[in-house]
């Protein structure tokens, strides 16, 4: 039978069937096309929060960086102080270098949808810090240093961290939000890949690439954390500050180097103590001891590298571990201790030291560290009466030849101490100046007897003698170590702030504050006291001649202290009058 001949039923039943068919076949793409698109669609959200993840890893690095630079911004201009070995083109250099990361992460900042209103914060705060960073740089490369500068660096440093405080914060703010979002892709991608892995089992074997895919991208979340790991683990034992092992990792050195086998080599194990930083710290600000500090422990580093380790313990104290002779102890000593040591026109650092050999004189870890230390304070103390005993020799080799030359030096010491302190100055400035006014004239005695008590005024070949006696001693302290830090003010005792003075006919702030004040004292006590071609001054007309030449002899400032301190020990001297009147 033909298809002419079929009946409308058979033509129903054919179509029917046909129907039946193209859907079965439509029900068996069906699942493979659904696994497809949901593959490909689990496999392309995980290959997005990858993406979206390492993109947050690398937004917290940068902002790390930002921070880094940040930090190195507040410390380069003080990098740029010639007087204390620093240089301006290489601190310039690094103030530019650390100010444009932080300018273009903002920028970047802008363009990553960050609220606009963080970044011209942000923006606000760079441009209010790049002045003062300029500031403090032209403080450091003018003549003098930041030592020259007084008051102004610490004041300078201050406002500079005030102005950072604002772009710390901000920095804070990003790191927050982009840690959020990183945890948050680390998470949505571990999800993803289970997905995509599932779906993976029922797919065609096409997908098994992008299965592959996405278990690498796993595996690099996973090694990206072993690293952070690994980073974790070495910035528990190293020093922030200067990348110095730290009190861990010397534990877990000595640990591992004790108990010694018989027949072993000794170990050496010393400790150091800087003598002089806290001084510093507060004269120049913690910026500028965080600098020396990072100088130091690198030139400590250098010299250890050799033959042991080098450890900061915190604070100004430092450690080394070696393996060396006896015969080689005390090199390595000395070059340990020339590293830790650093001068300036009116600063000197150096350190107090202690050491132990490891097992002969301590057997464990507790008892190495406890002899150390002990030696390093006992070291320390004789170091600090070392410039006492040096000071009261000298000052008795004045007394024999002058008694009333001895007299006036301990009365301007007094004075000048009690002004240093109403000026403000540090604890070691206060001793400095003490000491030097102590010695200031410690020169005369190798000016003639003729010249220094005669009746009548010197005529100029015998001022010229005279005035020898600041660079004589200048270089009789210069003779004691212990005595260095007051060799510039015994020089420069006699200068005069409108350059009239000598030996260097130095003027205004070019003198050390400490020469200005043992000036105005040197003079109040002579005009004070009795000479053998006139009387004493009254205290008030004394006083009164000194406020007269403030400004062209003498530091107007310190004239102003010096009249505070006078009034003071006047009402001191007075009270127990009274009381004893009552």
């Amino acid at each position: 039978m033909t298809s002419a001949h079929r009946s409308p039923h058979a033509a129903d039943a054919i179509g029917s069937e046909r129907a039946t068919l193209a859907h079965r076949r439509r029900s068996r793409l069906l699942p493979p096309i659904v696994a497809l698109i949901l593959t490909l669609s689990a496999i392309t959200a995980v290959w997005l929060l990858v993406d979206r993840a390492d993109n947050g890893r690398a937004s917290e690095l940068h902002i790390a960086s930002m921070s880094l630079s940040l930090s190195r911004l507040k410390l380069d201009p003080f990098g740029a102080d010639t007087a204390a070995g620093g240089s301006a083109t290489t601190a310039r250099a690094a103030i530019v270098a650390d100010e444009a990361p932080l300018s273009a992460g903002l920028t970047m900042g802008s363009q990553a949808g960050v609220p606009p209103s963080l970044i011209a914060r942000g923006r606000a705060s760079l441009a209010e810090i790049e002045p003062v960073v300029q500031r403090i740089y032209r403080v450091a490369i003018a003549k003098g240093g930041l030592a020259a500068g007084g008051r102004l660096v610490p004041q300078l440093q201050k406002e500079l961290n005030a102005r950072s405080a604002v772009l710390v914060a901000v920095l804070s703010e990003l790191t927050r939000d982009h840690a959020a979002s990183a945890s948050r892709a680390e998470t949505q991608v571990k999800l993803g890949a289970a997905v995509a892995m599932l779906l993976l089992l029922i797919a065609f074997a096409y997908f098994y690439v992008r299965s592959v895919a996405a278990h690498e991208a796993v595996e690099r979340l996973a090694s990206e954390n072993e690293v952070l790991l690994g980073v974790s683990v070495l910035e528990a034992r190293t020093d922030a500050l200067t990348d110095l092992g730290n009190r861990r990792a010397l534990a877990g050195d000595l640990a591992r180097a004790i108990p010694r086998p018989p027949g072993a080599e000794e170990l050496l194990l010393a400790m150091f103590d800087l003598d002089g930083f806290k001084e510093y710290n507060d004269s120049f600000g913690h910026a500028a001891g965080d600098a020396l500090l990072q100088r130091l422990s690198s030139r400590l580093n250098v010299a250890m590298e050799p033959v042991g380790s080098a450890y900061r313990l915190g604070g100004d104290e430092f450690c080394v571990f070696a393996r060396c002779t006896t015969d080689d102890a005390q090199p390595l000593l000395d070059a340990a201790s020339l590293a830790l040591h650093e001068t300036g026109d009116s600063w000197d650092i150096s350190c107090s030291r202690g050491a132990v050999w490891i097992p002969s004189e301590a057997a464990t870890e507790s008892q190495a560290l406890s002899l150390a230390d002990e030696r390093m304070y006992a070291h320390k103390a004789s170091r600090s009466s070392a410039s006492r005993q040096v000071t009261d020799a000298l000052v008795q080799v004045i007394a024999e030849q002058d008694a009333g030359l001895d007299a006036h030096m301990e009365r301007v010491a007094e004075l000048a101490g009690s002004v240093a302190e109403e000026l403000g100055q540090s604890q070691y400035e206060q001793w400095r100046v003490r000491r030097a006014a102590t010695l200031h004239d410690v020169g005369k005695t190798a000016i003639p007897s003729a010249i220094l008590d005669k009746p009548g005024p010197l005529d100029e070949s015998e001022w010229t003698y005279m005035r020898r006696h600041t660079i004589i001693g200048e270089r009789i302290v210069l003779a004691a170590p212990a005595l260095s830090a007051t060799a510039p003010l015994i020089r420069s005792s006699h200068e005069r702030v409108d350059g009239q003075g000598y030996p260097d006919g130095l003027a205004g702030e070019d003198i050390p504050l400490g020469a200005r004040i043992i000036a105005v004292c040197d003079a109040y006590d002579a005009m004070t006291s009795r000479r053998a071609y006139r009387g004493p001054m009254s205290v008030a007309a004394a006083l009164r001649e000194l406020e007269r030449k403030a400004g062209t002899q003498f530091d107007a400032s310190v004239v102003t202290a010096f009249c505070r301190a006078v009034s003071l020990h006047q009402a001191a001297d007075e009270a127990p009058a009274v009381a004893a009147a009552v």
